[in-house]
């Protein structure tokens, strides 16, 4: 009986998710350290009958900004200049869910590679009898292990989608919030439109990904965060017998530039100390 139902709510989610965005806020702490530093960034997860896709708008929106940016100064002048800054939001995967099977894809090039992570983990939901109004949804309360936290959800039943932000799914309705038990991750929906323009990964400085299952991305995950600057020097070997110069033309001495950034990164990965999927560092 609970199959049948679980697939007649697919079903009629399939049906409901005529192009839908919902918007969720998430906030989070980085480092686990400085507890009163919240980062707060604004995500879509878009909703199709053929799936959905999960992306910071901020990131997407300065992206499609410097893509064009870029390809006007090479028109202009052939060369292109990086401005500083030009890239923000802080939450750049992808993560896409495909109707009505939920396979989980994450493209990403955190560890200086773009990749594209099959991710078959399963989510083993606890339905509990707790009940909660958010924002204009009458919710229900769910809690699962994942990725080295313990995660309560609020679901509600008023949007027929089982489906929810980041790689969370598989409730009898739609995440209406979602946060880890040290609340430092937190997903609430904050609007609902009718999706008129959907993400076009034409508009991004995307880069062509390899296909890695889980337990690859795992071990490629833990190689870059002891050496995060492997994947920029095997790339940097291959113009070794080219002189580099800066904006004022004076040659710039690639082993100290290199050295440099290596203890900029080592120590930015320190602070970084409370990713999301917390168990790729432990």
């Amino acid at each position: 009986m609970k199959k049948i139902l679980y697939l007649f709510l697919a079903g009629y989610g399939i049906l409901y998710a005529q192009n839908q965005k919902f918007v969720y806020e998430y906030k989070f702490v980085p480092d686990s350290t400085n507890t009163s530093n919240i980062k707060s960034e604004i995500t879509h997860l878009e909703v199709t009958p053929k799936g959905s896709v999960f992306y910071s708008y901020e990131v997407y929106k300065s992206d499609s900004l410097a893509k064009a940016d870029l390809e006007k100064q090479l028109k202009a002048t052939g060369a292109i200049n990086v401005k500083s800054g030009m890239r923000k939001g802080l939450f750049r995967d992808k993560i896409l869910k495909t109707y009505p099977d939920f396979k989980i894809t994450q493209e990403s090039s955190t560890t200086g590679k773009a990749l594209k992570i099959v991710d078959d983990r399963k989510l083993n939901w606890n339905i509990l009898p707790d009940k909660q109004k958010i924002g204009n949804y009458d919710t229900q309360k769910a809690e699962t292990y994942f990725a080295g936290r313990k995660w309560t959800a609020w679901f509600t039943t008023e949007v027929p989608i089982q489906d929810g932000p980041y790689k969370f799914h598989g409730l009898p309705g739609f995440i209406v919030k979602i946060e880890d038990a040290a609340k430092s991750h937190t997903f609430e929906l904050k609007g609902v439109s009718k999706l008129v323009t959907s993400y076009n990964e034409e508009m991004t400085l995307h880069q062509k990904a390899v296909e890695v299952p889980y337990p690859q991305y795992v071990k490629i995950y833990k190689m870059y965060r002891k050496d995060p600057l492997a994947e920029f020097r095997q790339r940097m070997a291959t113009i070794s017998n080219q002189t580099i110069r800066d904006a004022s033309g004076n040659p710039i001495d690639m082993n100290k530039m290199l050295k440099d950034r290596e203890l900029q990164e080592l120590e930015r990965l320190k602070k970084d100390n409370n990713i999301l999927e917390l168990d790729l560092i432990k």
